[in-house]
């Protein structure tokens, strides 16, 4: 990044990402709670993050740190989750202007960070990226050269992941007609397109309950090797405000311990206080909670949630840099904070 980078001037041109040319932020409302637990008051000031989509499940273990007073308990006097959403401004411009962290993904935050975004990933709670390509039963897709001569619909969010992934596995973009759909995949199943760059933990789970045959494609399952949901703040963050990383980090890893013993408790939040105002449906927002936990939990023992290994983040930059990222892990990731958070509490790695 150049030692002249311009952080006013880049909110000003706003981010360009995927190609596509997005807006600088706007104010979003946003709920300020507090956890219910009595807590000391410390210095940290509000927990404030924007989330990547709407208030459902995926930021279920934020929800806990909230409601368990885990955020105060570490010194801050409340949190902000500011929801996203398909109209929502782009969440690197709202860490970089409002917000102390964010949920975005890794070729998002790349695109960003190459345009000369002073911003790193320091964690990801899932160990598999939760995207994948939906279909119908009757005409499923099951391989990636099954894309061939097919139609599939993309979120502009996603182009970038979706660019990035036929780029890394070599398929013929030519021979995949890829259009725009705003956030939902209904359309899919009036066969207007043949299938959807969805989310295993959401989409799906709510049109299966609906009765549709849907088939996926997890794309982490079929060589594009991404962690998901991944936290980002600044770099001044990381230089000037460590401990107040530190403390953010530790509080989302213990909301999200919480999820994944308790993911009833995570449902009912969500359902009924949280994301209230989307009238989740309780057992489908049950299911999409389950889907999530698979895509956190490695398989393997004395697992760190959050943490990032070395291998983990080289992968990742490899299958960007096929989607034309060129950047390294350190440009990309700043992984001591979450590792200085289990040195300091090794008792927060799961058994």
């Amino acid at each position: 990044m150049s030692p002249h980078y311009d952080r006013r001037k880049f909110l000003t041109r706003g981010l360009v990402v995927g190609g596509f040319a997005v807006a600088a932020p706007t104010l979003l409302s946003a709920c300020v709670s507090s956890g219910t637990e009595s807590a000391p008051a410390g210095g940290l000031g509000i927990a404030s993050q924007r989330l990547a989509w709407i208030k459902n499940t995926q930021f279920a273990g934020s929800y806990l740190a909230d409601k368990n007073g885990y955020y105060t308990q570490e010194g801050f006097s409340g949190a902000d989750l500011v929801a996203g959403g398909p109209t929502a401004p782009p969440i690197e411009s709202d860490v970089l202007s409002r917000t102390f962290a964010g949920v975005s993904q890794v070729p998002i935050v790349g695109s960003a960070v190459a345009e000369g975004a002073p911003l790193k990933i320091v964690g990801a709670v899932y160990q598999r990226y939760a995207g994948c390509v939906m279909s119908m039963g009757a005409n499923p897709i099951s391989t990636p050269e099954d894309l061939y001569g097919k139609t599939i619909g993309c979120a502009s969010s996603s182009e970038p992941v979706w660019r990035n992934f036929i780029a890394a596995l070599g398929l013929d973009n030519s021979r995949i007609k890829t259009v725009p759909v705003q956030g939902d995949p209904i359309g899919m199943t009036a066969g207007e397109i043949d299938g959807y760059l969805g989310f295993i933990n959401s989409q799906v789970v709510d049109l299966r309950a609906k009765g549709f045959d849907i088939r996926t494609m997890l794309l982490a399952d079929v060589g594009f090797p991404l962690v998901g949901q991944v936290y980002i703040t600044t770099q001044d963050n990381i230089d000037n405000h460590r401990d107040k990383l530190k403390a953010f980090l530790k509080a989302e890893v213990r909301g999200w311990t919480d999820v994944l013993a308790d993911p009833q408790r995570a449902t009912d939040l969500t359902v009924t206080e949280y994301g209230r105002t989307l009238n989740l449906n309780p057992q489908s927002t049950f299911q999409c909670c389950l889907a999530g936990n698979e895509l956190i939990r490695s398989g393997r023992p004395n697992q760190q949630i959050l943490a990032i290994s070395d291998e983990a983040a080289e992968a990742n930059i490899r299958s960007i840099a096929a989607g034309g990222l060129d950047l390294s892990v350190t440009d990309l990731f700043e992984l001591g904070p979450i590792r200085e958070v289990y040195q300091d509490n090794p008792d927060l790695t799961l058994a």
